[in-house]
């Protein structure tokens, strides 16, 4: 028994340091928060470490945003740098990183706590520490990662909940999740709720008594009264697409047939068909992305590049064991459907919902914010088909194994390439912080540039910005007399960044005269990409 769980901690352990170090990549280009809205997450943290509490300086890039409503990352890596004794412009990074590695490790518990095999729980543990668009969702400096980590911990907490100290943390997660990330905490509720209404279905077929489920009710009931209070007092713009005034109901709707659904599978054994169902999510998927290459599902929002096939191909790859661990699932371990479930439908619900709303930039946010979630239900699907692809042959339990990192590490380009793939560029560089903290010191009250320079001086430095710049050089359009721009060099080759429009490429040649005819007034950065401000005549 003491070397079992002495193996157990041992894979723990390199589990945490993997996911760590994949959380981390970024680092060996930028010490600086991974993604732009690391940098709002930072002055969030500097404000509290300067101010020792939650009055925020008023005027700042962050100060009438929702960032400050949701302060509990912020603390967290407030108290971590100030306890550390570090800079938290350079520690925010490795506390996410952080975060997210205790998230998969909590993920590898929740397998274990359902399903008797250390190699499935390892599985999943390896597809979430290692697949693409995990390791970013979990891994950046914004609320989502601290989110994933109170929704495992709601999770992990639900089956135990009939002990007292179990239900108070699974109370305490989900409220925290209202304070931590808005749509972190719809998910987290919708997820509870779906496995709290299968569970109760589960009941009825065994005919235990229904009032063990009020405790449950009331639970779930309170934990949703809040967030809808708490983000009707602040004012929060951004889950009007759940508002009675707009699609609540079309909500509810999905919501109830994919719970009756949830139910019938949750309540009785599932006969299985020999029609190839398994093949149904990979072909759809597929004809999604070629459909959506050539002719973009959301208006406004620019497909991503071919390169996508790749990581695209691995996921489905995936589909594979996920399918046969969904079969598992329904025939065996009645008691722990619904939770199992819950991770799967509820933000299936969700992700169909948006489908069906409308084809608009808040539909293609729900869906892929959504997806990120999706990957825990589906990691433990993975881990059940796993299970049972190795079961009895432990050679070949090793092969797959390596085979499952070699086909998640296909992935990481979704979290690392992704101006490659998506025309997004996710880090600050050093070169850059210099440079718009020059601004800051050099008077420079605000300037023009593409979506990304310009959110960067005004996320770190509040210096007020435009954006359109690149647009303007492509276009010939003259530019305003006596203001300040400030463009890279990269514009002419990997293009500007205007998200979510996608990227705009600048002729060189037209950059070179627009230099030679304007003020210059800083340069700096690699000589390969100078960052370059200028003031026009």
């Amino acid at each position: 028994m003491r070397t079992r769980r002495s193996g157990i901690l041992t894979t723990l352990l390199v589990l945490a340091v993997t996911a760590f170090i994949f959380r981390c990549i970024s680092l060996q280009w930028s010490s600086l928060p991974y993604n732009i809205d690391g940098l709002s997450e930072y002055r969030v943290v500097e404000d509290i470490i300067r101010t020792e509490h939650l009055d925020f300086m008023a005027g700042a890039s962050h100060y009438d945003s929702y960032v400050v409503d949701m302060p509990l990352l912020g603390l967290l890596v407030a108290f971590s740098s100030s306890f550390l004794g570090v800079d938290p412009l350079h520690l925010c990074q490795v506390v996410a990183g952080l975060i997210g590695a205790i998230a998969v490790l909590l993920a590898f518990i929740i397998f274990r706590e359902h399903f008797p095999s250390t190699r499935g729980a390892l599985c999943v543990g390896i597809v979430l520490a290692t697949v693409g668009s995990f390791v970013f969702a979990s891994g950046c400096v914004w609320k989502e990662t601290l989110g994933f980590l109170l929704v495992l911990l709601a999770l992990y907490s639900f089956s135990r909940r009939d002990d007292v100290r179990f239900r108070v943390v699974m109370t305490f997660s989900l409220i925290l999740l209202v304070l931590t990330h808005h749509y972190s905490a719809v998910i987290g509720l919708v997820i509870v709720s779906f496995a709290l209404l299968m569970d109760l279905a589960v009941r009825a077929r065994r005919r235990d008594s229904l009032a063990k489920g009020i405790p449950d009710l009331i639970t779930v009931l309170v934990a949703w009264s809040i967030a809808v209070f708490y983000y009707r007092l602040i004012d929060l713009p951004y889950l009007d697409f759940l508002s009675p005034r707009t699609d609540l109901y079309l909500y509810l709707a999905v919501a109830a047939i994919m719970v009756l659904i949830g139910a019938k599978l949750a309540r009785g054994n599932v006969r299985s068909s020999r029609v190839p169902l398994g093949l149904v999510v990979p072909v759809v998927g597929a004809l999604l992305m070629v459909y959506n290459y050539f002719d973009p599902i959301f208006p406004g929002i620019p497909a991503p590049a071919g390169l996508i096939a790749v990581p695209f191909l691995a996921y489905l790859i995936l589909v594979a064991p996920a399918w046969e661990g969904a079969r598992i699932a329904l025939a065996v371990n009645l008691q722990s459907r619904p939770l199992i479930l819950s991770m799967v439908l509820g933000p299936l619900s969700l992700i169909i919902f948006a489908f069906l709303r409308s084809q608009d930039a808040t539909s293609h946010m729900i869906i892929y914010r959504t997806f990120d979630f999706l990957m825990i239900g589906f990691a433990i699907l993975v881990g059940l088909g796993f299970v049972h692809i190795v079961k009895g042959r432990p050679k070949a339990g090793v092969a797959v194994g390596v085979c499952l990192v070699i086909v998640c590490a296909c992935t990481l380009p979704i979290a690392y390439n992704s101006q490659e793939l998506f025309g997004v560029q996710n880090h600050t560089f050093d070169f850059e912080y210099d440079a718009v903290e020059w601004f800051s010191e050099h008077g420079v009250e605000s300037y023009t540039s593409d979506q990304r320079l310009g959110e960067t001086g005004w996320r770190l430095f509040d210096i007020e910005y435009g954006r359109g710049l690149p647009y303007d050089l492509r276009e010939g359009l003259s530019l305003n007399e006596s203001s300040f721009y400030v463009l890279e060099e990269q514009w002419s080759t990997n293009g500007a960044q205007e998200f979510p429009f996608g990227v705009v490429v600048v002729d060189q040649e037209t950059i070179d005269e627009l230099l030679a005819e304007t003020s210059v007034f800083y340069v700096g950065g690699p000589t390969e990409n100078n960052i370059i401000a200028f003031r026009t005549l």
